[in-house]
C-alpha cells in the first residue's frame, strides 16, 4: 500500500470507527478467512450512504457482504473496505393488499428466520420453503435462495436499491428484476424488499414449515461449518449432490475440509480448515465428476479476496 493509500484508508478508518485488518472467519458461516484492510457494519441506510460516498472520494474499493452464508474468503483476506449489512434492520411492515394477500417490507439485514416467523405470526404462507435457510433477506434474494418447493422470486415484490455511483436509491418492481437459478443480475445494493403472501390457516403453514425444517435438518450437515449447497445442480439429469456420491466422494477430505457424509453438496469445515483446502476438494470433486459423467459442477458459492 502506498503512503497516499495508507492515509485514505486512516482517514476512513477514523471517521467512521471502523475496524482495521479484522479477521473475517468470524463474520461467515464457514468460519473461514483472512482479514480485512478495513471493516465496517453500517447500523442504517443512511451511515452506509455516508460510509459509501466518502470511500468513493478516497478511492478505496468496496466489498460488500450481508449473513456471510453463502460466502469462501480467501486466506488472505480482503484489501479493501468490506461493508456487512447485517444491521441494516428495521420493524418489519405487514400490509393488506388485498382479502388474500398480505405484503412484507423489511430491510436488507434481517434475517430471514425472523421475516418466516413473522409471516407464520401472521398467518401468511409463501415462506415456508425457507425454513432453516441461512442469512439475510438481502442475501437470499441476490442468490435467489430456495429449494424445490420454492425460491424468494417467487415471493418478491419489490426491492429498494442504492445505486453504488450515484448513492439514489430507487424501487425495482419485479417485473424489472432479472431472476435465474441461485442468481438475481443486480448491479446496485438491496437495502430493503416488499414480499408478497397469502393468507392461510395458521395449523397448514405450521405443519408445512416443520416439516421443511425437519427435512433439512435430517439429510444436510447442520451442526458443521458451511455455506450451504457448494455446488449449483446442473441444468437437467441429476443433482449436483446426486453426482458427487455416485462418483464415491462422501468422506472424502483435504486436511479439515471434507465432503459430507450426510449431503454430498456440502462441503464442510470440521475443525480449521482454510480457504486453500476447501478450493481444493473443490477442484477435486469438479476434476472426479467430469471424468465419469462429462458434467463440469459449478459453484454455488461465491468466493472473495485475493
Amino acid at each position: 500500500m502506498t503512503a497516499k493509500e495508507n492515509t485514505a484508508y486512516s482517514t476512513l478508518a477514523q471517521n467512521f470507527n471502523l475496524l482495521v485488518d479484522e479477521p473475517l472467519k468470524k463474520y461467515t458461516s464457514f468460519k473461514i478467512g483472512g482479514p480485512a484492510d478495513l471493516l465496517a457494519l453500517p447500523k442504517d441506510k443512511q451511515e452506509l450512504k455516508k460510509l459509501l460516498k466518502k470511500a468513493s472520494e478516497l478511492n478505496i474499493p468496496v466489498t460488500l457482504f450481508g449473513g456471510g452464508t453463502n460466502l469462501l474468503i480467501t486466506d488472505k483476506g480482503i484489501r479493501c473496505l468490506v461493508v456487512i449489512t447485517r444491521q441494516l434492520k428495521s420493524e418489519i411492515r405487514i400490509t393488506q393488499t388485498d382479502f388474500h394477500e398480505k405484503t412484507i417490507y423489511v430491510e436488507a439485514g434481517e434475517r430471514l428466520s425472523k421475516v418466516c416467523q413473522a409471516a407464520i405470526t401472521h398467518s401468511l404462507s409463501g415462506l415456508e420453503f425457507a425454513a432453516g435457510i441461512p442469512g439475510t433477506i438481502g442475501g437470499a434474494i441476490m442468490m435467489n435462495a430456495g429449494t424445490e418447493s420454492g425460491e424468494m422470486s417467487g415471493i418478491v415484490k419489490s426491492i429498494e436499491v442504492l445505486n453504488k455511483k450515484t448513492l439514489a436509491t430507487e424501487t425495482i418492481e419485479k417485473k424489472d428484476l432479472d431472476f435465474s437459478y441461485r442468481q438475481l443480475n443486480l448491479a446496485g445494493i438491496i437495502t430493503a424488499a416488499t414480499l408478497t403472501l397469502r393468507k392461510e390457516t395458521l395449523e397448514k403453514i405450521e405443519k408445512t414449515f416443520k416439516q421443511n425444517l425437519s427435512q433439512k435438518n435430517a439429510t444436510q450437515p447442520v451442526s458443521f461449518a458451511s455455506a450451504g449447497c457448494f455446488f449449483k445442480n446442473p441444468t437437467s439429469g441429476k443433482s449436483a449432490g446426486e453426482l458427487i456420491e455416485k462418483a464415491g466422494l462422501k468422506g472424502v477430505r483435504i486436511n479439515d475440509a471434507m465432503i459430507s457424509q450426510t449431503h454430498a453438496n456440502f462441503i464442510v469445515n470440521i475443525n480449521n480448515a482454510t480457504c486453500k483446502d476447501i478450493l481444493l476438494l473443490k477442484q477435486h470433486v469438479q476434476e472426479i465428476v467430469f471424468n465419469k459423467y462429462h458434467i463440469k459442477l459449478k459453484t454455488e458459492v461465491r468466493v472473495e479476496g485475493e
